[in-house]
């Protein structure tokens, strides 16, 4: 297999594979690598256990309640908004990690749509564990462009339908989308190159979307600093997280000193 040279890294590229939607190995070109745990999170064909739902019905709030239903009886008697933000940042993290790590290191541009992909959900919890794809994998050149467009095409629509079946604030699901795509891009700056994720850094740094409008996530992920004068990113917004039973809460990533516990 030819090997791209990146800084002090050499990575597969989707050059080496066919881009024929079922034969493009999205699990293969992660490996055992730093990113591995991307595997599994993309499907080209549905699972054979798991409930699986078309992202765009999520819109639906008898879709949608049913499945914050199951995930809500690991949290009986807690606040709704806690349960419903916990279950996004499992969403959020699967729509941000893994599309981030095939665009921005194996240029590969995805049909990360919201309709065109279907949420495979755990058949007892409700939790998010994957996302079936029904379109195909293409080579691309900007990656940042490909970012904006799935924030555009997936994460604008689901966090507006989110946020009105479950009277969760837009911005606090935005910060959750923001923390997960801050994260990921930093461990690929990190293991490649700061120059590689520079565009995708951009649509969390600017004010304003590519070609106008304002960004949702500008400002919600902040760089403080410990006495010891280490930095850290800080959220603008709680998740929310720290009321639920049995989940820790966000250290000092979290804006309020309830959930730093």
């Amino acid at each position: 297999m030819a090997m791209e040279r990146n800084g002090a890294s050499e990575r597969p590229s989707i050059a080496d594979h066919s881009v024929g939607h079922k034969t493009v190995d999205l699990d293969g070109l992660v490996g055992d690598g730093p990113f591995s745990y991307c595997r599994g999170k993309l499907l080209s064909s549905p699972s054979q256990t798991g409930l699986v739902v078309p992202c765009g019905n999520l819109g639906d709030r008898d879709v949608f309640d049913g499945i914050i239903a199951r995930y809500a009886q690991k949290f009986p008697g807690s606040d709704r908004r806690a349960i419903v933000s916990m279950w996004t940042l499992y969403y959020f993290s699967m729509l941000t990690i893994a599309p981030s790590v095939h665009m921005f290191v194996n240029r590969i541009a995805l049909p990360m749509e919201i309709d065109r992909l279907s949420l495979v959900c755990n058949e007892q919890t409700g939790e998010p564990e994957a996302f079936v794809m029904s379109g195909r994998p293409e080579v691309t050149s900007d990656p940042a462009g490909e970012l904006h467009r799935m924030m555009l095409g997936h994460a604008e629509p689901v966090i507006a339908a989110i946020a009105a079946n479950a009277g969760v604030a837009p911005k606090l699901l935005w910060n959750n989308v923001a923390a997960y795509l801050s994260w990921i891009l930093k461990e690929i700056a990190h293991r490649h190159e700061a120059g590689l994720v520079q565009g995708g850094l951009a649509l969390l740094d600017e004010a304003q979307w590519p070609g106008g409008g304002r960004n949702p996530m500008f400002g919600m992920i902040r760089m403080a600093r410990q006495q010891c004068g280490l930095e850290f990113a800080r959220r603008k917004v709680c998740c929310l997280r720290y009321n639920l039973p049995g989940v820790g809460g966000c250290g000092e990533a979290c804006p309020l000193p309830d959930g730093r516990h």
